[in-house]
């Protein structure tokens, strides 16, 4: 299954004082904050990633060790994890187990990991968009006639979207793990590039690399696009 990341939820305290989070005051108080916490985060990954106790997986950001290997690594990042699920608290939680988003960049740790199957996948990002200046605004430039034809579709229907597409080839990990009883659970597909993935490694651990051949992307429902500056396409959404 694949895994978005855990939402976030703005802090509420401020020196013992209660804030609403949708407030001037309450929205500055956690962009200090996560703003703190992103520094504190590169700082200490500057000085200890990748980790010195684990064994790489071939030329990933991927790195393996038994138990207390990882266990001894996770304790050194774990007060940084915390004051993060104070942004996050549904993080690693029932029923979803959504992970922390990949912008704060603290590597993702997998326990009773048996076998891992990297993979290269064609993939597209997503923005949706609810007017021509938002698009060029996260976009990028466009013609003229590319801007009339956007702006045509809002002219035409005020509630219309737009959604932009942006082609890559996404590197993945399948993370097959044992519960408690030894038996094999469904694989967990991650994005681990920019995070990095820490697995403790069970006996008989085993590595399937098939990034020499990717994987075809499912047929777009899109096509025709109104917009396209060579790296983002622009189309009415459906």
């Amino acid at each position: 299954m694949s895994r978005r990341s855990a939402a976030f939820v703005a802090p509420t305290l401020l020196e013992g004082a209660i804030l609403d989070p949708l407030s001037t005051e309450g929205k500055k108080h956690a962009k200090l904050l996560l703003s703190t916490l992103q520094e504190d985060i590169a700082r200490f990954r500057d000085a200890h990633f990748p980790p010195d106790i684990l064994r790489q997986v071939r030329d990933m950001p991927i790195y393996e060790g038994n138990l207390a290997e990882v266990q001894t690594y996770q304790q050194g990042w774990q007060a940084l994890i915390d004051r993060a699920m104070a942004f996050y608290p549904s993080a690693y939680l029932p029923p979803d187990y959504l992970p922390l988003p990949a912008s704060l960049e603290i590597p993702q740790f997998v326990y009773h990991v048996q076998r891992l199957h990297l993979t290269k996948t064609r993939a597209k990002e997503s923005k949706s968009f609810g007017s021509v200046g938002a698009v060029i605004d996260k976009c990028g430039d466009y013609t003229p006639q590319e801007i009339t034809r956007m702006s045509a579709i809002f002219e035409a229907n005020d509630e219309a979207r737009l959604v932009a597409h942006r082609e890559f080839i996404d590197l993945r990990a399948y993370v097959f793990c044992r519960d408690n009883k030894g038996e094999m659970l469904e694989p967990e597909r991650l994005r681990f590039y920019r995070t990095g993935l820490i697995v403790h490694a069970l006996p008989n651990f085993k590595i399937v690399d098939s990034r020499q051949t990717p994987r075809k992307r499912r047929n777009d429902a899109y096509s025709n696009p109104l917009a396209d500056n060579g790296e983002w396409k622009i189309y009415r959404k459906k």
